[in-house]
């Protein structure tokens, strides 16, 4: 029988992994991915847990920790690997193996090497696991450098160490390990996994039978997102025709929506402005039709195409004339409803007022915004935007004293940066003759620093709020109630951080 185009990427896959462990001198494959890719190979490791003609006999355990610093990274890899043998005792239980494996943490110091080292202890405790392969995912990266200088330790400690392999995966979005794979290193293969997602659903649903017109749309709809992620906008006008025709045939409005979306979508990023206003307006139409039928979603698409198409005008550098579109955002929200886009479609409508020079009715959009945040639980407030349209709403009253606060925020990212790398250096020192008390000492250490610096930014932005005007000391009073002492200045989403680069420059100007 033949495979089907994931199973396919599993072989690919598989071959790779074969290839890379036949050098027996490697102990880290690189895998550069695009971004859409990570499924697959999140796929691919799960695959390894399950006898099928596409496991390798090697064991691995995906490690997705958050990367905010070495020693606390180490921590919650260790801490991993021991949560995952113990749930795993069942498992090997059924294959044969008595699950005693002995793991004590603790008993280990928060380096890359005592994690390499643990992986160790467990790949000759069972040998007939095969490798034992450590997937490194991190959920989050707080530090490229440092999570690559980190990536480089363990890679220094598997190099002495048997069983065990690394494997790597680098994402083209936010890649971290550029200079590794530059750097021709004999423990360390670098591939390139053809994974891209939309490739493989249009070969899967290309080679299965379209059963009937739901078959037949799904294969049309797969192509034009292929397109919109890869084509052209004229590709991708072309092949929206088509699926819109069948749609339509159909009489599937709400599918109509999504097509007009993502050819809208298209449009805007090949700057096409008035193509991309037509399709969110028609858009619009598709999805009256559906609210109008009852269908569940209806006015959830409508208040879509609302933003989309404020978007739009935005993009297009026509602030006035997406005021209207917010307007009726926000009035859809409220009736939905649907508190953070509603605080959002405010927020919009009032960047816009504020954009055409037009304060006080932004002001007034402002108000009722927070109005609604003060409607929702103290928890959800900061997963609205409402951080940051408090914040913008200062602006408005005073942009310079918001601008010093601004700098404020700035200057608090910079040092904490320079004192993250300082403290990421000498952790670095401290792993190549590790001292278990002399590094918690320094992570603790650390975090009194981060603390000491955010609560200084915190009082230096209060007294510079503290000397606004009464109008702006009532917005910034409401806005602290309704948020908490972290806003404005240490409250992510309130204030946004500069680019890398523009830090930088930043930083060398003052």
């Amino acid at each position: 029988m033949a495979l089907n185009p994931v199973e396919r990427k599993l072989v690919e896959l598989l071959q790779l992994w074969e290839d890379f462990r036949a050098e027996p001198g490697k102990r880290l494959l690189l895998w550069q991915a695009p971004d859409n890719g990570k499924r697959m190979i999140e796929c691919f490791c799960e695959v390894q847990r399950h006898a099928s003609p596409y496991t390798s006999g090697d064991t691995f355990i995906v490690f997705d920790a958050a990367f905010e610093q070495s020693v606390g990274y180490a921590r919650a890899l260790k801490e991993a690997l021991a949560g995952q043998y113990a749930a795993s005792h069942e498992d090997l239980q059924r294959e044969g193996l008595q699950p005693d494996w002995r793991f004590e943490p603790e008993g280990l110091p928060e380096t890359a090497a005592a994690f390499v080292q643990g992986l160790a202890s467990l790949a000759a405790h069972h040998p007939q696991l095969g490798h034992l392969v450590a997937v490194l995912l991190p959920s989050a990266v707080a530090q490229d450098e440092a999570w690559a200088a980190w990536v480089g330790r363990a890679l220094e400690a598997a190099g002495s160490v048997s069983g065990v392999r690394l494997l790597v995966p680098d994402f083209s979005q936010a890649p971290r390990l550029g200079e590794l794979a530059a750097a021709h290193h004999p423990l360390v293969t670098v591939q390139a996994p053809a994974v891209e997602a939309w490739s493989t659903a249009q070969e899967t649903f290309a080679q299965e039978p379209a059963v009937g017109a739901p078959g037949v749309f799904r294969s049309l709809l797969t192509a034009l997102f292929a397109l919109a992620e890869k084509g052209s906008a004229d590709h991708v006008l072309l092949k929206a025709r088509d699926v819109l025709a069948f749609a339509n045939k159909q009489g599937w409005a709400d599918q109509e929506v999504a097509v007009r979306l993502v050819t809208a979508g298209a449009m805007l990023k090949a700057q096409r402005f008035d193509d991309a206003l037509n399709h969110y307006q028609h858009a619009r139409a598709s999805a009256e039709v559906a609210s109008a039928a009852n269908h569940p979603a209806g006015k959830q698409l409508v208040l879509q195409t609302w933003f989309g198409e404020a978007a739009a005008q935005l993009a297009a550098g026509q602030p006035k004339e997406a005021v209207p579109c917010y307007r009726e955002a926000a009035r859809l929200a409220a009736a939905l409803p649907n508190a953070p886009l509603l605080i959002e479609a405010l927020r919009m409508g009032a960047f816009c007022h504020a954009r055409a020079g037009e304060a006080e009715p932004a002001l007034a959009l402002s108000r009722k915004a927070l109005s609604v945040g003060a409607k929702l639980q103290p928890e959800a407030r900061a997963m609205t935007t409402l951080p940051l349209l408090a914040f913008e709403s200062l602006r408005l009253l005073e942009p310079e004293r918001v601008a010093a606060i601004e700098a404020v925020k700035h200057q608090l990212d910079q040092a904490s940066s320079r004192l993250g790398a300082d403290t990421e250096r000498q952790m670095a020192a401290l792993e190549r003759h590790p001292d278990p008390s002399a590094l918690r000492r320094l992570e603790q250490v650390h975090a009194a620093q981060v603390l000491q610096l955010q609560q200084q930014a915190r009082d230096r932005g209060d007294r510079l709020a503290a000397a606004g005007t009464p109008e702006f000391m009532a917005v910034f009073e409401q806005a602290r109630a309704l948020l908490g002492a972290q806003w404005p200045v240490t409250m992510k989403g309130a204030i946004a951080s500069l680019p890398a680069g523009a830090q930088a420059e930043e930083g060398a100007a003052a």
